[in-house]
């Protein structure tokens, strides 16, 4: 029988050395304003970072979540993690939530979590003359996805 899981605080060290071992796509991570683990019993079973979004979303009081990582045959792990994260930012007062997958993800634990798909992005890369960046390992469009409380979601001020 498997044992409940239960998200708890993380700190961002232990979630970024946890995204390391275990996310499929992006192990690597910058930033993080602050992370929650989600545990099955007393063994950490995934995690989930929280940082700023796009500078374009700075100013409107949104934040992002930039991984969501859990062990293999974590079943609903991720959904937990999207409900815990987004709870915990409306709690805290944030105007919305995003986040974003590759348009092979189906975002089934964003939809199981009542996050609001709104649309997808253009893509592309970040690098600019006045600010050089690495490229993108993945410059193609991404789906957009909303916490279902926010601002945005309820289709204001889009």
């Amino acid at each position: 029988m498997r044992s409940k899981l239960t998200v708890r605080p993380c700190s961002i060290r232990a979630a970024k050395a946890w995204c390391a071992e275990t996310h499929r796509r992006l192990p690597k991570i910058n930033g993080g304003l602050w992370a929650v683990a989600l545990y099955e019993g007393d063994t950490m079973a995934g995690c989930a970072i929280v940082g700023w979004p796009a500078r374009v979303w700075m100013d409107r009081n949104v934040l992002s979540v930039l991984r969501v990582a859990v062990a293999e045959g974590t079943p609903n792990g991720c959904s937990k993690l999207y409900g815990a994260v987004a709870k915990a930012a409306k709690a805290m007062g944030a105007a919305d939530v995003v986040t974003y997958t590759h348009q092979d993800e189906p975002g089934t634990s964003l939809r199981a979590a009542g996050w609001v798909l709104a649309g997808e992005t253009a893509g592309g890369q970040w690098d600019t003359p006045t600010r050089r960046r690495q490229p993108a390992l993945f410059p193609d469009p991404k789906r957009r996805w909303l916490a279902p409380w926010g601002v945005m979601a309820k289709g204001e001020n889009r």
